[in-house]
């Protein structure tokens, strides 16, 4: 199985059509993220593609922001799919991934508000290891928060989206399931992954 991951700063600005950017990547399962596109401007070419399924999280808060994409090649259909980490946008849905873990920390306006900028697809998978035995794995597609170090309440948003995604995949794992977390985590390891390593304070929040 081939996964691969792109930020691709706007779904519809691909200057082909999106059958031939998919098909040209070569992969069995595609997580976008930046695809920057709300519910009602999706249009069908888009959300329809031969060959594939497609999986959405959108922006509530503001149009052509954030936004996370999954296609998923028909040989590899998810047996579930998930929009966002806290079970909000999937309640009681019988395709839903499940095991959120212990949310107690947070509050039920701040699973909200994390939860509304669509950051986040979560799509599960049937797979065979080395002895043929089949197991499951899932794959958790973020576009996490940028910390702008001039508005402290963006960086709290972010370190606590990232103990939401921690306490999401914990549990998923603890399900029994393997599970792989991928997308734009928005973090530099190292100061020479930063476009500004000798900004201290940039480096330290991104």
């Amino acid at each position: 199985m081939r996964i691969l991951t792109w930020n691709i700063n706007g779904i519809r600005a691909t200057k082909f059509p999106l059958k031939t950017v998919l098909d040209s990547l070569d992969a069995d399962i595609i997580c976008l993220q930046e695809t920057k596109v709300t519910r009602d401007q999706l249009d069908e070419p888009t959300a329809i593609v031969e060959g594939y399924t497609s999986y959405y999280s959108f922006s509530k808060v503001r149009s052509g922001y954030s936004g996370v994409a999954t296609y998923c090649r028909d040989t590899t259909t998810p047996i579930k799919a998930e929009e966002g980490l806290t079970g909000i946008s999937t309640p009681d849905s019988v395709g839903a991934v499940g095991f959120y873990g212990n949310q107690a920390d947070f509050s039920d306006e701040e699973l909200h508000a994390l939860d509304n900028e669509g950051r986040t697809v979560i799509t599960q998978h049937k797979i065979r290891n080395c002895d043929g035995k089949e197991e499951i794995l899932t794959i958790i597609n973020v576009y996490c928060p940028r910390a702008d170090p001039e508005k402290e309440d963006r960086q709290v948003f972010k370190l606590r989206f990232y103990h939401l995604l921690q306490t999401r995949a914990e549990a998923i794992v603890n399900s029994g399931s393997h599970v792989i977390v991928l997308g734009d985590v928005n973090t530099s390891h190292q100061p020479i992954d930063h476009c500004d390593p000798d900004n201290d304070q940039v480096s330290m929040l991104q």
